[in-house]
Formats: C-alpha cells, structure tokens, sequence
C-alpha cells in the first residue's frame, strides 16, 4: 500500500465527509428554495435569513467535498483542513441541538469519528511509529 493512501480509518474519514458535505448541500438548497421545510421552533433556533443560511450551508457543503475528494485521493493538506472542519462542524451542530437532538448528537459523533480517523488512522504514521519500535 502506497504511504499517501489513506487506510481503513482515512476511507472512513473521507467518505464521511462526502456524506455531511452532501447532506449540508441539499439542506442548503431546501433553505433556498422551500424555507418552510426547515423544522425551526419559535424558541429554539433563530434563523433570521433563509437564503443566507442556505448559501451558507450550501458553500460548506462544497468545502466538506473537497476534503473529503482530498483525503480519498491522499493529500496530507487535506488531513488538516479535514479534521478543521470536522470540528467546526461538530461545533456548529450545538446550534441545532434545541430542536433536533437527535439528529445533532449522531452527527457530532460522526464528525468526532472523523476527526479520530485523521489523526490515527494513516499509513505513513504506522510506518514511522513500526520503524521507531523496530
């Protein structure tokens, strides 16, 4: 196996973030074109500008592609911006934990998997971590 190819928990990570990136993406374009379909409760969750934060969620939605067509491709910088999103991502999610809990803790697992899949689980560090034991 090639060191620039990502392992087991490198495909994980990447792939992951195809699925959020493309997830955030369409529910970027439900904001922009049917803003009654976002569940916002009075109390919990304000959202002031609909076309905003569906250009919002649509731009973050491409940048997740990107790091993930990044990391499946083997870029060591796409590791980095990866694992920054990933946690900006998780970070974000608390603002939808008020009205969808559920939803909001399995995807702050999810990226919490991501990030654990960044920084573990490449090659090139079992390589250097094998030789430094050997």
């Amino acid at each position: 196996m090639d060191d620039r190819t990502p392992g087991g928990w490198g495909v994980f990570a990447g792939l992951m973030l195809l699925m959020i990136g493309t997830f955030n993406a369409i529910e970027g374009i439900v904001a922009l074109t049917a803003p009654s379909r976002i569940f916002a409760g009075e109390e919990k969750l304000v959202i002031l500008d609909y076309d905003r934060a569906g250009w919002i969620l649509i731009i973050w939605g491409v940048l997740l592609l990107i790091a993930g067509i990044g990391l499946l491709a083997g870029a060591t910088w796409a590791r980095v911006f990866g694992v920054t999103l990933a946690l900006l991502n998780a970070i974000g999610q608390l603002t939808w934990i008020g009205t969808q809990p559920w939803l909001s803790v399995i995807l702050i697992a999810l990226n919490v998997g991501v990030i654990w899949g960044l920084t573990v689980g490449w090659p090139a560090d079992r390589a250097r971590t094998s030789n430094a034991i050997a």
